[in-house]
């Protein structure tokens, strides 16, 4: 029993370490000027088709290629794909077939579950923050989630089931594998990266 009690201890310690040591690239991310376009009153549809075709690019590329990485450890995978979400959105929001063909896709090159699973923790928040986004693009651009938002609604009623349960699991392993810095570093790193990709990925219409 006071094993069980030593390791959520622990477990809660690494988690918040996570969110304190994540804080500044995070912040960071936030001030993107196409993460901040899309909070803006004045968002336009072209705005907020870029920021959603340029998260389409990390999206994919963390699907087809962290996924396999993290199988092990989160058999609810099937359940986390989002990139069709975006396919979709922008198809009912007027975004050519050619041009959802042309969106360009990262690549993730990190390899070891512990990476992945810093990677797959700012997916997963970003999914956790859409909620927010969805009431603002509803607001401002009177979308919902079978007019063109629907990666924003995310998991829908099931969001923060799905949030608590990823959670546990980071969590758990980084305790039981002695891994803690590595998925802080690896998480750091992808809040860094998404950053860059925002300011650097091309999207044509």
């Amino acid at each position: 029993m006071e094993e069980i009690v030593v390791s959520k201890e622990k477990q809660d310690l690494f988690l918040k370490n996570l969110r304190k040591k994540t804080d500044e690239s995070h912040k960071r991310l936030e001030e993107n000027r196409y993460s901040k376009a899309i909070l803006d009153p004045s968002v336009t549809l072209a705005d907020y088709q870029t920021y959603i075709a340029k998260l389409y690019g990390v999206t994919r590329a963390c699907e087809r290629d962290i996924f396999p990485e993290i199988a092990s450890v989160l058999p609810d995978l099937e359940e986390r794909y989002k990139s069709g979400l975006i396919v979709k959105d922008l198809a009912n929001t007027g975004f050519s077939r050619i041009a959802i063909d042309n969106i360009p896709v990262f690549q993730f090159t990190t390899t070891g579950i512990a990476k992945a699973l810093g990677v797959m923790y700012v997916l997963e928040g970003s999914t956790l923050g859409g909620k927010f986004l969805y009431q603002q693009i509803n607001h401002t651009l009177g979308l919902n989630s079978e007019t063109g938002a629907a990666y924003f609604w995310g998991y829908g009623q099931k969001t923060g089931m799905l949030w608590k349960r990823f959670i546990s699991s980071l969590a758990e392993f980084a305790v039981e594998e002695n891994c803690e810095q590595e998925i802080i570093k690896s998480a750091v790193h992808t809040f860094t990266t998404i950053d860059k990709w925002l300011n650097e990925a091309e999207i044509i219409f």
